[in-house]
């Protein structure tokens, strides 16, 4: 899954982000999120939604987002000298980590699991799943006008 993702694009996407020269947690979390949805226009209120629900729902096995500078850090020393990630380059627990993080923009939701019932929806119809279809027809499981109404038959 992560292996194969360009070094050299996580370092383009640092160096955007240098204009703030902030280190944070919350920053980091943007940048890495930009890097591994190779979306450079991820919205910053909806970002520290994810972040803070991430950070106040723990998930069993999985580092918290405290640990991202220096996952961050350690990707970037490995850029220098080559040019791709490899599945060898995390631990199981930055793994983990890293789809968490995914899981979050993808699905609108964080959770425990990615099965959790009692998961937070962040942002159900503006999720990374959506993004596609989005700008050519209505997402069919959310319905903006009243429910159902995409399964009426259409007026002639």
């Amino acid at each position: 899954m992560f292996g194969g993702l360009s070094l050299q694009a996580l370092a383009e996407t640092v160096a955007d982000e240098q204009q703030t020269q902030d280190d944070s947690a919350f920053a980091t979390f943007m940048v890495l999120s930009r890097w591994l949805l190779s979306d450079k226009t991820l919205d910053e209120r909806l970002g520290q939604r994810y972040f803070e629900a991430l950070a106040r729902i723990p998930a069993e096995g999985v580092p918290g987002v405290g640990s991202l500078p220096a996952l961050k850090s350690r990707l970037l020393a490995l850029g220098e000298s080559r040019e791709y990630v490899k599945k060898e380059d995390l631990s199981d627990g930055e793994m983990a980590l890293v789809r968490r993080l995914l899981q979050a923009w993808m699905l609108g939701t964080v959770g425990r699991s990615i099965s959790d019932p009692a998961a937070e929806v962040i942002a159900f119809e503006r999720a990374g799943m959506y993004a596609g279809p989005r700008d050519v027809q209505v997402v069919r499981t959310y319905c903006p006008n009243r429910p159902g109404f995409w399964a009426e038959a259409p007026k002639a």
